[in-house]
């Protein structure tokens, strides 16, 4: 009897917890193409990121709308790189740099500084950001019209493609 207790004890309180827990934004309001899929996949796969690499941040925009995706990657050693994924599954103008201590340091504080809410902006506009919090992999979106400061920090310091400003 004793050992049941604390068992559903146990469960009581893991779920206290899982309650307490922000759940990743609702993209199925999308068009749920292959590579929007897949984009979004690549995002809310936690274990991906924290058990099979060693992402610190991933981000996606969609600035052409459904046509491509701008990606961006940064590791917790502060490899950079980004691409655009045309959704014919081409990967074009990748690039790739290391992150200075400095500007990784600064990229931690910026993402620790994201805003808890996300919204769901027209897909033109919409900008996924998922990034390391502990043992926790955490994914948002934001209004590219309406970015967070902290937001428009990481790309200052990642460096945002060109094409992303162009539609601003």
């Amino acid at each position: 009897m004793r050992y049941t207790v604390a068992i559903l004890l146990m469960f009581a309180i893991e779920s206290v917890h899982a309650a307490d827990k922000v759940s990743a934004p609702d993209f199925s309001k999308y068009p749920q193409t292959g590579s929007f899929v897949a984009c979004t996949r690549g995002h809310t796969n936690a274990a991906w990121h924290l058990h099979q690499c060693t992402n610190l941040l991933a981000i996606t925009a969609y600035p052409a709308g459904g046509r491509c995706a701008l990606q961006y990657f940064v590791t917790e050693s502060g490899q950079e790189s980004d691409h655009r994924n045309v959704y014919n599954g081409a990967i074009q103008a990748s690039h790739r740099k290391q992150l200075s201590d400095a500007n990784l340091t600064g990229l931690r504080a910026a993402i620790r500084e994201l805003p808890g809410e996300s919204v769901l902006p027209p897909i033109e506009r919409l900008v996924i950001v998922s990034f390391r919090d502990g043992t926790n992999w955490v994914t948002r979106s934001y209004d590219d019209d309406a970015l967070p400061k902290p937001m428009r920090q990481i790309y200052d310091i990642i460096g945002e493609q060109s094409e992303s400003k162009n539609e601003r």
